[in-house]
């Protein structure tokens, strides 16, 4: 049978149910990329964690009668399963990767595993419910009845998880598992950025470079993605797009990465971060954080600047037409955060 090359029929009526979901759980983003931000032990992954369960989240919506209470307790408890999940693929995993060895080494030497460094780091501290629990009581404070009903199980084994957790807790906090890109590329992405130089940054970029803006979309190619580079230069405060938009590079963690700053209610702060993936000297893939207003608050303390507040996705159609009229603030319309 030939494939089909026909778009998807219904995409346009998904886009407004994704976005009122986005905007009514808004008031419960903070608290869900804390927690998804201590569990993974850092910024990247939390954000990718709390992507995965929104995305988890809508799906189920879709698929019950059933009505959900307490959504900031449910989102919680997703983020928690869906990560104790990954942890143990990783760990099934490791342990197939050990049996095909010719002569196995049944230590975890630092150097040895395919999971992140994040992965093997926690494995050496504490049981993923172990971790999961001690964020919940610890962190958040909820009840152990409160954190037994999110985890699934009991209070007494919820009790017997955090004597565990307190005793091995080390209090490290591994990195992202992300090998850093050469600085020189993102000097010369950089660069072209600034100058508007389309050719130069499609030729620093694979044919099929991967371009994400995290929590929204998602293209493989540059030709593709060229819109959103030439739209880093847009200025409209009214949709939150600040004035004299302009680019350096930082390092964060000892990953060089590409920093983008604006002039929003006459504040200068980090509008977005663009981190690289880079294979044979060539960018393979870019995440654009520009929709994660929490990410941006812990890189922008971290580099002593603020960070403008930034909405949790891209404007509508609506949103624009509003927002020229003056008739509604769109998310991005807001002051910046130290």
């Amino acid at each position: 049978m030939k494939p089909s090359t026909t778009s998807f029929g219904m995409q346009r009526s998904v886009r407004g149910p994704w976005r009122r979901y986005v905007d009514g759980l808004a008031e419960h983003r903070p608290a869900l990329h804390a927690y998804c931000r201590h569990l993974t032990g850092n910024v990247w992954d939390g954000e990718d964690l709390v992507q995965d369960t929104l995305v988890r989240v809508f799906s189920l919506l879709g698929k019950t009668d059933v009505q959900l209470e307490n959504p900031k307790a449910y989102l919680i408890r997703t983020a928690a399963n869906l990560w104790i999940d990954r942890i143990r693929r990783s760990a099934r995993e490791h342990a197939a990767m050990l049996l095909e060895q010719a002569e196995p080494d049944l230590t975890l030497p630092s150097e040895a595993s395919d999971a992140p460094s994040a992965v093997r780091q926690l494995f050496e501290t504490l049981h993923p419910q172990e971790r999961a629990a001690i964020l919940m009581k610890d962190v958040f404070e909820l009840s152990l009845e409160e954190t037994a009903a999110m985890l699934h199980t009991t209070v007494g084994a919820v009790k017997s998880a955090l004597s565990r957790a307190r005793g091995r807790l080390e209090g490290r906090k591994p990195p992202a598992g992300f090998d850093a890109p050469p600085r020189e590329v993102v000097e010369q992405f950089m660069r072209a950025l600034n100058d508007k130089d389309m050719n130069t940054m499609k030729a620093l970029c694979a044919e099929h470079v991967s371009s994400e803006l995290v929590g929204g979309v998602e293209l493989n190619s540059f030709d593709k993605a060229r819109k959103i580079f030439e739209h880093a230069h847009t200025v409209m405060p009214r949709l939150g797009f600040g004035e004299h938009p302009w680019w350096k590079v930082v390092e964060y963690e000892s990953e060089p990465m590409l920093a983008g700053f604006r002039t929003l209610h006459g504040v200068e702060g980090l509008n977005e971060i663009h981190r690289f993936e880079v294979a044979d000297g060539l960018i393979v893939r870019v995440r654009t954080y520009c929709f994660c207003p929490e990410t941006l608050a812990v890189v922008a303390e971290a580099l002593g600047c603020p960070a403008l507040q930034r909405p949790y996705r891209s404007p509508s159609v609506g949103d624009f037409i509003m927002a020229t009229l003056g008739l509604r603030r769109y998310p991005g319309h807001a002051r910046p955060t130290n």
